[in-house]
C-alpha cells in the first residue's frame, strides 16, 4: 500500500498555541509551515506521500469544546478526501482532545488509530502548581476570563482533573477498536527551551518527576503501558520541530538536522500506523 493509499494523518495541537498569538499568527499565515505550531511537519509528511491535515480548536478551553472542535475538523478532513478514518498524531492537550472525541463523542469508527507525544494523560503537576497553590495564576485565569479569553483549559490539565476524567472514559475506550500509541519526552535541563525551564524544575524537584519534557512528567506522557513506544530526549518543544540555542549543550550543533530528525520521526509514526489499516 503507497502512502497516497492510506487514511488522511490529522494533526491536533496542544493547548494555547503559539502561532495563533499576534503578531506569530500573522507569520504563521504569511511566512508559511516553518512558523506553523508543528513546524513544517504537515509539509514532510505530505512530500512522503500522506495527505496530511492541520487542525484547528479553542485556544484554551476545556477537553470537552476543544474535542468538540476536532471532531468538525475530522469530519471536514473525512469529507474533503472521501475516506472512512482517519490517524490522529496529537501533541500534548491535543491527546486529550482526541480521547473525548473518540470515546464521548462516538468518533471511534471514524479514527483507525490515535498517537500521542508529550500528552499528560495522567495530568501534570506543572498545571496543579499553577492553578492550585498560586493565588497570581488564579487571578491571572479570572481577569482573563471576564475579557472573553477562555484559559480553563489549563485545569483539565491537572492530575485531579486526569484522574476523574480516565475514569470516566475506560470502559469507553476498551476494545472500542482504535489503536493507542504514545511517545513521551525524557529531557535534560540545560537542553531544555528556556521557557520551560522553570516547569521542569519544578517537576523535577519539587514533585519528584525527574524524568520530564519540561511540561509533562514521562510516567504520564506513557498513559499505559501496552500503549508507550519509547522515551524521546527531545523537551515538550522540541516534539512538534522546534530546535533551542540551549540544545547546543547536547551537542545538537546544527538546527537544520536536528529539525529534519524530527520530521523523520512524525513520518515514521504515519508509516508506522498505516500498516495497521484494514
Amino acid at each position: 500500500m503507497s502512502a497516497a493509499d492510506t487514511y488522511p494523518i490529522v494533526l491536533a495541537c496542544g493547548i494555547a498555541r503559539f502561532d495563533r498569538v499576534p503578531p506569530w499568527a500573522w507569520l504563521a499565515t504569511h511566512v508559511g509551515e516553518g512558523m506553523h505550531y508543528y513546524k513544517r511537519i504537515r509539509a514532510a509528511l505530505n512530500e512522503a506521500g500522506f495527505s496530511a491535515h492541520h487542525t484547528l480548536v479553542d485556544w484554551a478551553g476545556p477537553v470537552e469544546k476543544r474535542a468538540k472542535d476536532l471532531g468538525g475538523e475530522v469530519d471536514s478532513v473525512l469529507a474533503l478526501t472521501g475516506r472512512s478514518q482517519v490517524h490522529i498524531i496529537a501533541h500534548s492537550m491535543g491527546g486529550l482532545d482526541a480521547r473525548w472525541m473518540i470515546a464521548k463523542l462516538g468518533y471511534a469508527a471514524k479514527v483507525s488509530s490515535l498517537t500521542t507525544i508529550g500528552t499528560p494523560h495522567h495530568g501534570t503537576q506543572a498545571a496543579d502548581w499553577c492553578v492550585t497553590n498560586r493565588k497570581r495564576s488564579r487571578w491571572l485565569i479570572a481577569r482573563l476570563l471576564r475579557i472573553g479569553l477562555d484559559v480553563t483549559g489549563l485545569y483539565d490539565l491537572t492530575t485531579e482533573a486526569a484522574a476523574e476524567r480516565n475514569d470516566a472514559l475506560e470502559a469507553l475506550e476498551r476494545n472500542n477498536g482504535v489503536v493507542y500509541r504514545t511517545w513521551g519526552g525524557q529531557a535534560t535541563l540545560w537542553p531544555t527551551f528556556i521557557v520551560l525551564k522553570p516547569t521542569y524544575l519544578v517537576l523535577r524537584y519539587r514533585y519528584d518527576e525527574p524524568l520530564n519534557d519540561g511540561l509533562v512528567p514521562l510516567r504520564s506522557a506513557r498513559w499505559k503501558h501496552e500503549y508507550f513506544q519509547g522515551a524521546l530526549p527531545w523537551d515538550h518543544l522540541n516534539q512538534i520541530g522546534w530546535w533551542a540555542p540551549s540544545r547546543l549543550s547536547a551537542g545538537d550543533f546544527s538546527p537544520r538536522r536536528f529539525e529534519r530528525d524530527v520530521r523523520e520521526f512524525y513520518v515514521r509514526i504515519a508509516r508506522d500506523v498505516a500498516k495497521g489499516e484494514g
